[in-house]
C-alpha cells in the first residue's frame, strides 16, 4: 500500500493562518450590531428650519469611539407614523388641567397617521385612560384633573419603566411622550431623590431606551406638601433634565411653578417631531446584550442635532 505523505507547512504560511483567523472576530466587532435611533435636527439661529440632512451627515459615538453610520432616513410623508403618549402624573397639583385645550391644539396638529394614548401615573404604577387611538377627540375626553395629592407622590420613574417594559417592538412607528411631572420621586426616601443616585430613574431610561421613546417633560407643580421644599423641587428638576436628555427628548420648565403657558414648549416638541430622522449605525457590541452610552453629532453648519445618550445594544455572535 502507497502511504501518502504530509509536508509540515511553512512557518509563514502557519502564522498567515492564525493572522486571519484572529482577524475574523476583530473584522465582525468593527462592523458592528445594526442599532436605529431616533434623532432630532434643529436650527441653531431661532425661527430658521434645519435644512434635510443625509447619513453621512451624522457622527455617531459609542463610548468615546465613532461608530459607522449605516442609514439616515427622514421621517416624513408614509414614515411620519408617531405613538404619542400624554403621561401625566396624579401628584401634580389640579392647576394643570387649566392648559389641556393648549394640548388638544398640539395634538390637533399631529400628522393624520398619529395615535395617542393617555395614561396617570401614581405610586409607581399607571392606569391607561386611553388605549392608542387615531381618534384625538376620544383620546382629549379621558383628560382629568389630578389627584393633586403628596399621596401619590412618587413612583413617577416606576410608572415609565413599566411602560418601556411593556412597550411591543415597533418597526414602523415613532414613540414619544409628553410627560406633565414635577419629576419629585420619594418613593425611596428623599436622599435618593436626586438624578445621580436615583435607581428608579436608572431603570426607566433603560427601559425607555430599549423601547425607542422620546420623553419630552414638562415641568408642573407638585402637591401643595411638597412645593415648599425647594431642594426636593431642584431634584425633581434634574431628574427630568436627565430623563429628557438621555432618551433623546427635551425636558422644559418655568421657575418652580406650573408654566403659565405651556403652547412655547408644546411649539418645541411639535418642531421636533417634524425634523426627525431614524438613524441606524454600526454599534460595537460586548459579549453580553447591555446598554451603551452613545453621542449623536453634526459638523453641518447652523444646526444641531439632539439624539438619546443610551443604546440598547445584543451581544455579539
Amino acid at each position: 500500500m502507497k502511504l501518502t505523505r504530509f509536508r509540515r507547512a511553512p512557518a509563514f504560511m502557519l502564522l498567515a493562518f492564525a493572522v486571519c483567523a484572529s482577524a475574523a472576530p476583530q473584522a465582525r466587532e468593527a462592523e458592528g450590531v445594526p442599532i436605529r435611533i431616533a434623532v432630532t435636527a434643529v436650527a441653531k439661529e431661532e425661527g430658521r428650519e434645519p435644512p434635510s440632512l443625509v447619513k453621512e451627515d451624522f457622527l455617531v459615538y459609542q463610548d468615546r469611539g465613532r461608530r459607522r453610520v449605516l442609514d439616515a432616513v427622514r421621517l416624513s410623508g408614509e414614515r411620519n407614523k408617531i405613538d404619542l403618549y400624554i403621561f401625566v402624573d396624579d401628584a401634580t397639583r389640579s392647576n394643570v388641567t387649566l392648559d389641556f385645550r393648549e394640548i388638544g391644539s398640539f395634538v390637533g396638529e399631529l400628522p393624520a397617521s398619529a395615535r395617542v394614548g393617555v395614561i396617570y401615573a401614581r405610586n409607581g404604577t399607571f392606569s391607561v385612560a386611553q388605549e392608542l387611538t387615531h381618534d384625538r377627540e376620544a383620546a382629549l375626553k379621558t383628560l382629568r384633573k389630578p389627584l393633586g395629592s403628596v399621596a401619590a407622590n412618587g413612583g413617577i420613574y416606576l410608572s415609565l419603566a413599566e411602560l418601556g417594559k411593556r412597550l411591543p417592538p415597533s418597526p414602523d412607528r415613532r414613540r414619544a411622550v409628553i410627560l406633565l411631572s414635577s419629576g419629585i420621586d420619594v418613593l425611596r426616601g428623599r436622599s435618593e431623590s436626586s438624578s445621580g443616585v436615583n435607581p428608579d430613574l436608572e431603570l426607566a431610561i433603560n427601559h425607555l431606551a430599549e423601547s425607542e421613546v422620546l420623553v419630552y417633560p414638562i415641568y408642573v407643580s407638585p402637591a401643595a406638601e411638597v412645593l415648599s421644599n425647594l431642594a426636593l423641587v431642584a431634584n425633581g428638576q434634574s431628574c427630568l433634565k436627565r430623563l429628557a436628555t438621555e432618551t433623546g427628548g427635551e425636558a422644559f420648565w418655568e421657575g418652580f411653578g406650573t408654566p403659565v403657558t405651556m403652547k412655547p414648549y408644546l411649539d418645541d416638541v411639535s418642531r421636533d417631531l417634524k425634523n426627525q430622522y431614524w438613524v441606524t449605525f454600526a454599534a460595537k457590541p460586548s459579549k453580553k446584550p447591555d446598554y451603551a452610552e452613545i453621542r449623536v453629532k453634526t459638523e453641518v453648519s447652523g444646526v444641531r442635532v439632539i439624539g438619546p445618550e443610551r443604546a440598547w445594544v445584543p451581544a455579539g455572535r
